[in-house]
C-alpha cells in the first residue's frame, strides 16, 4: 500500500517541482550568489547571474531545456548544469585572464591560481569542485524541502483517501487472506513498474481499494464520536509520516528502485567525468598551459 501512495506522493511532488521551475531557479540564484557579492545580494548577484546567463555555455543549456518543454519554451531553464560546463562559463567569462569585477568570482580565482601555480587545468578543477560541493549542499536543501511538501501531499492523500494506517493494520492482522493479497499485489506492483506517471499511480490506488483495505470514504463515519474520529487522525497521521519516507524507501522494501526527475538525468559530478579539468588534472603528467592573470588594481 504505501509504496503505491508514496508513488503518488512523490509523483505530485515533483510535478509540482516542475510547474514551480525549483531546480532551475535555486540553480539560478546558487549561481548568482557564487559569483557575486553576498553583501550585496539585490545588484551585484543579480548583475553576475545576468552576466552568466549571457555566456554560450548557458544558453546552449537553455536552448535544450527549451526543446523539452511543452508550453512557455521561451521561458525554459535548464535543472541541472555540469562542473565541467561552469568552469567553461567562468572561463568565457575571461575570469582567468582578468578581474571580473565580480566579487565573489574574483576572490575565488585568485585563491585558485595562487594555490595551483596558475596552471588552467587545476584552476578549471578548482572551480569544478567548488560548483559541485555548492550543488551537493543546494541538493540537501531541496531534499529538505521536498520532505515537507511530501508530508503535506502525503496528508491529503490519507485525509482525502481516508487511508488510516491503524484501521488498514487491523484489517491486515486479522484477515490472513486479506493480508496475502495485498503482499501479492504490492510484489506484481513493484516488479511490473515501469514508469511513475501521474496516471499509473492514481490506477494503482484505485487497485488498491479493489483489495478490500478499509481506505476510502465508503465506510460509515461518526464525526460525532471520538471513538471513531480520534483514531482515523492518528491514522492518518501516521500515513502522512510514513509516506514522507518517500517512494526510493519504498521501493527498495520491495527490491526496486525507480528514478522520480523528469527534469533530466543529472550531469556526473567533476571527478567522474571524463573531459573535466578535474580529471586531467590528475591523470596529466605533461607541463600544462598556466594562466598569465592580470593584477588587479589597489
Amino acid at each position: 500500500m504505501f509504496f503505491v501512495l508514496s508513488s503518488l506522493a512523490s509523483a505530485l511532488v515533483e510535478g509540482l517541482s516542475r510547474l514551480m521551475g525549483k531546480r532551475a531557479k535555486d540553480l539560478e540564484a546558487t549561481i548568482g550568489q557564487m559569483l557575486g557579492d553576498p553583501r550585496n545580494a539585490i545588484a551585484d548577484q543579480q548583475r553576475a547571474l545576468e552576466l552568466f546567463k549571457d555566456t554560450a555555455i548557458y544558453s546552449s543549456a537553455r536552448a535544450a531545456a527549451g526543446h523539452g518543454a511543452w508550453f512557455l519554451t521561451e521561458r525554459a531553464r535548464p535543472a541541472y548544469l555540469s562542473a565541467r560546463s561552469f568552469a567553461d562559463a567562468i572561463t568565457e567569462l575571461g575570469a582567468l585572464s582578468a578581474p571580473t569585477g565580480l566579487r565573489g568570482l574574483d576572490k575565488r580565482v585568485e585563491a585558485l591560481v595562487a594555490e595551483s601555480g596558475a596552471r588552467v587545468v587545476e584552476v578549471k578543477a578548482g572551480l569544478e569542485s567548488w560548483f559541485d560541493e555548492t550543488m551537493s549542499r543546494l541538493g540537501e536543501a531541496y531534499k529538505r524541502w521536498s520532505t515537507g511538501v511530501l508530508l503535506v501531499v502525503g496528508l491529503g492523500i490519507a485525509v482525502l483517501g481516508n487511508v488510516s494506517t491503524i484501521h488498514v493494520t487491523q484489517a491486515l492482522w486479522q484477515a490472513p487472506v486479506l493480508r496475502e493479497a495485498t503482499l501479492n499485489a504490492a510484489q506484481q506492483a513493484a516488479a511490473g513498474s515501469t514508469g511513475t506517471s501521474l496516471e499509473e499511480n492514481v490506477r494503482s490506488v484505485q487497485e488498491l481499494g479493489a483489495l478490500g483495505l478499509p481506505i476510502g470514504w465508503t465506510n460509515v463515519t461518526d464525526w460525532s464520536s471520538a471513538a471513531w474520529l480520534w483514531p482515523h487522525i492518528g491514522g492518518w497521521l501516521i500515513t502522512a509520516l510514513l509516506l514522507m519516507l518517500g517512494a526510493p524507501f519504498w521501493f527498495d522494501t520491495l527490491s526496486k528502485l525507480v528514478a522520480l526527475r523528469s527534469s533530466g538525468a543529472r550531469p556526473p559530478l567533476a571527478t567522474k567525468d571524463g573531459a573535466s579539468a578535474t580529471t586531467q588534472a590528475a591523470t596529466s603528467v605533461t607541463p600544462d598551459t598556466v594562466v598569465e592573470r592580470k593584477i588587479s588594481g589597489p
